[in-house]
């Protein structure tokens, strides 16, 4: 007996210094901080941070391959509180909402067959894509509301998904398991700096605004009275509704569906009035602003792309200031429109609402006279982003366009010749380097004055190859002379300086045999550069930084960075690529320009992530679905008597007119529309004289909602 408890004891002893040995053999050290970054978490595991469940976020999250903000559904708070564990700060976001975007359902759209099977939107998408005839409509089974962990959706009449704005949590998980894709977890930053794509369900007059405005949704805010709600909705696009309202030509009516019935909905007269809605009122639609992010940003031109850019670059928490060489804010829409068709209390409305939520403005300021790259530097701008305007802005500009370089070391091709030609260009002045960039027959002009100006080295760059040039009847003879290279089929993709000096210009060459340019570059030093173009395209300048992170002490060494890629047909063309908007006398180039100056600050966002400049996949394009052959099933919608006489641009709709107006939407989706309209009461009698009904709307005593009665110009 007592054998036998001695052999247990031995083997029980043995046991555990054989265990004790392993555990410090195989001991697996584990960071305390993932416990209580897991005690921080929501505790939810919904999935929606990508991970399987709580515990392997905080695991992501303390190895530095998840943000302190990874719990969408935790919003800010919880976040805070990860932050606090990890001894790091974290940025106040704008919430996100789940969005979904059919909206019509099963019993409303166009079927090509009766779905009978497993009650889910993933098993009924492998029969042929579904019930629908639309490949991107939802099918009505509910899984995205079965899935929601916190009971944020629910299905709504017409078999839609309805989401309760207070539930949502932005976790993600509807979107997730939605086989459509047709919900999205968006906020208005994101649609800020995102363009529509080809999966969404969008109407042809979204496609075809210039400014990729909401048009069917700031329709919907007006049908429901909320005509503060349509400003919100436009201005998530586009910072002058006003402005349009007078301007815009309104290319979206060209291709309203009701064009197939009748005429058009008066889009442009919409957007209008809800816009003299907010001024009347005094009343701002009201959106989120994120608090500033401590970046400050320098926008050249205090014209519509300038202050469009400075609009949302605040709205997405940036510190921007805008300096305008004129006395005031507006560029064209001051200087060159006349007051009749654009009256100065109207752009004067929409500039005070950029400046109201914390765009400063310099006027009287002129780049390169009155101020500097490297004096922005040291004012502690980051960015310098240049946006002078279109050619026809320059007749607005007074001074002496080559003392005053918006480039250091930079003037066009045509204040190159012009100065020239008037004996302004001092021996010496250009330097011992010079490069030109295009400018075609001129050039070989440009390069001689160079040389004879004291310049040794100069190099012309033409973006296509020497049998274009050729055919351009370009004489390349007069260019091959001593000192003078040549570069074909290259463009330039970087300029770099230090303080108020340009140093190198990087060229990206293009391979013969795949018609693409390479990505090894070609670095030129230079002492100046003539740009071959009518004006100076959009810039981003930027400061350089160290492998270190650091900015370079007491040198104020910058860069450009490539914004041009966020826009497809430039994004191979070079940082030196201009793309006018618009004719001279085009009125679309007013909306083109917020959408360049929208698009711009995408590309900003993209460089302050961290991420690469590039154009959006899957994005729709200028192609347009226009003809609906089952559109003459609408009841017809009575059209409004508009005066058509009278084309004084002051005219504007009444609220009683609006509602009717708005009625007539068919809410246009990729196929789906509304198959019969419901006019609720009889329109309003045409009204005599344009004139006569602007001096009756002079005289309203108060503002009633719908029956407000609009305002032209006050």
């Amino acid at each position: 007996m007592f054998a036998a408890t001695m052999l247990l004891m031995g083997l029980g002893l043995a046991a555990s210094v054989m265990l004790a040995i392993a555990s410090k053999i195989f001991y697996l050290w584990e960071d305390p901080r993932i416990e209580r970054v897991e005690e921080a978490l929501l505790g939810a595991n919904c999935g929606g941070c990508g991970h399987a469940g709580c515990a392997a976020a905080a695991e992501a999250v303390v190895a530095g391959k998840a943000k302190v903000d990874v719990c969408a559904a935790g919003g800010f708070e919880i976040a805070q509180d990860v932050a606090a564990v990890m001894g790091m700060a974290v940025e106040e976001k704008e919430p996100e909402i789940a969005k979904p975007g059919c909206y019509y359902g099963v019993q409303d759209a166009d079927l090509q067959y009766t779905y009978v099977g497993v009650m889910d939107c993933r098993a009924a998408v492998l029969l042929y894509g579904g019930s629908k005839e639309c490949h991107i409509g939802c099918l009505g089974l509910g899984t995205c509301v079965r899935a929601c962990p916190f009971g944020a959706l629910s299905m709504g009449e017409d078999n839609l998904p309805v989401v309760d704005k207070q539930r949502c949590t932005s976790c993600g998980v509807c979107a997730e398991v939605c086989p459509k894709s047709i919900i999205m977890v968006t906020s208005a930053a994101k649609r800020i700096i995102s363009d529509y794509r080809v999966s969404e369900c969008t109407a042809p007059c979204q496609r075809t605004c210039p400014a990729e405005i909401d048009i069917p949704e700031y329709i919907r805010q007006i049908l429901n009275g909320d005509y503060l709600g349509a400003v919100r909705v436009i201005k998530e696009k586009n910072p002058f509704p006003l402005v349009c309202g007078w301007l815009c030509p309104a290319p979206c009516e060209s291709e309203c569906r009701r064009n197939l019935i009748d005429e058009p909905v008066t889009i442009n007269a919409l957007k209008k009035f809800v816009a003299n809605y907010e001024r009347d009122t005094g009343e701002r639609a009201e959106y989120y602003l994120p608090p500033a992010s401590g970046k400050k940003i320098a926008v050249i031109g205090g014209g519509v792309e300038g202050l469009t850019a400075a609009y949302y670059l605040r709205r997405l928490g940036h510190q921007p200031k805008v300096f305008e060489a004129t006395g005031k804010l507006g560029g064209i829409l001051r200087y060159v429109i006349t007051e009749d068709r654009l009256p100065r209390d109207v752009l004067e409305w929409d500039i005070s609402g950029i400046m109201e939520i914390g765009v400063e403005a310099e006027t009287g300021k002129t780049l390169g006279k009155d101020f500097t790259f490297g004096s922005l530097l040291d004012e502690g701008f980051e960015m310098v982003l240049l946006t002078t305007g279109g050619w026809d802005s320059r007749q607005i500009m007074r001074g002496k366009a080559w003392d005053e370089q918006a480039i250091p070391g930079t003037h066009l091709l045509l204040d190159f010749l012009l100065t020239a030609s008037r004996g302004g260009i001092k021996p010496g002045e250009l330097g011992e380097k010079a490069v030109i960039v295009g400018g075609g027959k001129t050039a070989s002009r440009a390069a001689n004055i160079c040389l004879n100006k004291g310049a040794k080295e100069v190099t012309v760059i033409f973006p296509y190859s020497k049998e274009k040039a050729e055919f351009y009847h370009i004489d390349l003879r007069e260019l091959r002379r001593d000192n003078v290279t040549i570069i074909f089929s290259s463009v330039p993709v970087e300029l770099r300086g230090d303080g108020d000096r340009l140093t190198e210009i990087v060229i990206r060459r293009e391979s013969e045999a795949r018609g693409l340019y390479e990505e090894q570059d070609l670095n030129i030093p230079l002492d100046h550069l003539i740009v071959g173009s009518g004006r100076f395209p959009e810039m981003l300048f930027v400061k350089v930084e160290e492998e270190t992170g650091e900015s370079l002490e007491n040198k104020h060494k910058w860069k450009t960075a490539a914004i041009s890629g966020v826009f497809p047909v430039e994004a191979d063309k070079g940082i030196l690529a201009v793309a006018e908007a618009g004719r001279p006398t085009d009125l679309t180039g007013v909306v083109l320009a917020v959408r360049r100056g929208r698009k711009i600050v995408r590309a900003i966002h993209l460089y302050t992530s961290g991420e690469n400049i590039a154009p959006e996949t899957g994005v729709i394009t200028e192609e347009n679905e226009k003809r609906l052959q089952t559109v003459r099933e609408i009841v017809n919608a009575e059209v409004l008597a508009f005066p058509r006489k009278n084309t004084d641009n002051r005219f504007t709709l009444t609220g009683e007119e609006t509602q009717v107006e708005a009625r007539r939407c068919l809410s246009c989706g990729l196929i789906c529309y509304k198959k019969r309209i419901e006019i609720l009461g009889p329109p309003p009698p045409p009204r005599p004289a344009l004139l006569e009904h602007i001096d009756e709307e002079s005289d309203q005593e108060g503002i009633k909602v719908p029956g407000y009665r609009g305002s032209g110009s006050k």
